[in-house]
């Protein structure tokens, strides 16, 4: 049983209202119920601070509760609520490993192949020759791992995913179902018969430490080196990472995007959905890009924001957007002035003769 002020104390928060009350879970705040945790973060959701059955509101500390007439029976006000409120999700709902320690008897894993203490693999999956799994991590049903693959400590693996020969993974990754790790490079060279050769792909693909890595996400091994995922990255459902590109530390790139190949992207950076980096470009530390957008050249100013085709400093893009949106009503004034000079040039032929 864990009562408002024993949350409070676990996400160093203000009690407003009834600290004893107890709470039994959590959800969003437009349909919790009483027992219920919920949260508001941002602004167009205060209004349910006065309609939620919630019996207790993360809310932030600039939430001025005076000027409601109906609230929950308590409040935690906080530096940060959706943070905070992550933090209680963890608490209520820890997430359940539904499949056992140990390995599968349909699993097929190479006699050469080492799996770490604590290890579960799932029904079969397949593990080739050398590979390494670390100890605790979590290989569900249906995995391929290629020869010489490396996994690290604590990490999870869902459904249907294959890591390809050689590949590296670090600790604490989670990658969802359907990803592809080390699939070939797209290189290809044009021949004299209007044909293609493929170009052999030798590198690998290196995933640092804590990269969560969502569904369907490819990621392309080297034409030589390394395709690089640098520490803490996050990458969103269908997103397309190209051979020998390198994603900075703490990224986060949307669903749907793509960067072409030996690209560099910063640390730090919030890449949009559907953005497309185009190759051999980088952009500087703390880059936001945002979403649709196509970058086609460097973006070199640390922390700046960028938007539009091509790809621009967000306040520049704004002003062009603005003005492209009076495109028709300048283009028939020019009309209608050119009608007038007409007018007038005939007028002055006229008065020549």
């Amino acid at each position: 049983m864990i009562t408002v002020n024993d949350i409070a104390k676990i996400l160093d928060g203000e009690v407003v209202g009834d600290g004893m009350q107890i709470i039994s879970g959590v959800a969003k705040v437009e349909e919790a119920k009483s027992g219920m945790l919920a949260f508001i973060a941002n602004p167009k959701y205060e209004k349910y601070a006065e309609i939620t059955s919630a019996s207790c509101v993360l809310v932030s500390r600039t939430f001025d509760h005076t000027k409601y007439s109906k609230l929950p029976p308590a409040l935690i006000k906080l530096d940060d609520p959706y943070s905070s409120f992550v933090i209680a999700i963890e608490k209520f709902a820890p997430k359940k490993n539904d499949i056992p320690k140990g390995i599968d008897a349909t699993a097929v894993i190479h006699s050469s192949a080492i799996v770490g203490k604590g290890c579960s693999v799932g029904a079969y999956v397949v593990v080739g020759a050398n590979v390494v799994i670390g100890e605790n991590s979590v290989i569900h049903p249906h995995v391929v791992i290629g020869r010489d693959v490396k996994v690290g400590n604590n990490c999870l693996l869902y459904s249907h995913i294959t890591v390809r020969e050689d590949c590296i993974i670090g600790n604490r990754v989670i990658i969802q179902p359907g990803a592809v790790i080390g699939g070939d490079g797209f290189g290809f060279a044009p021949k004299k018969d209007g044909s293609y050769q493929k170009i052999p792909q030798l590198g690998i693909v290196v995933i640092e430490d804590d990269v969560e890595i969502q569904a369907n996400v490819c990621i392309d091994r080297a034409t030589l080196g390394e395709t690089r995922i640098k520490r803490g990255t996050k990458l969103d459902n269908l997103v397309q990472i190209a051979h020998n590109v390198v994603v900075g530390e703490d990224t986060v790139i949307a669903g749907l995007s793509g960067v072409a190949g030996s690209t560099k992207v910063g640390n730090r950076n919030m890449i949009g959905g559907a953005v497309a980096i185009t190759g051999h470009v980088s952009t500087a530390d703390d880059v936001k890009v945002g979403g649709g957008s196509i970058v086609t050249r460097v973006l070199d100013d640390a922390g700046a924001t960028y938007s539009g085709y091509p790809a621009k400093e967000v306040g520049k893009w704004r002003k062009i957007e603005a003005a492209s949106r009076q495109l028709p009503e300048l283009l028939a004034t020019i009309r209608e002035m050119q009608s007038k000079i007409k007018e007038l040039e005939d007028e002055i032929v006229k008065l020549k003769k």
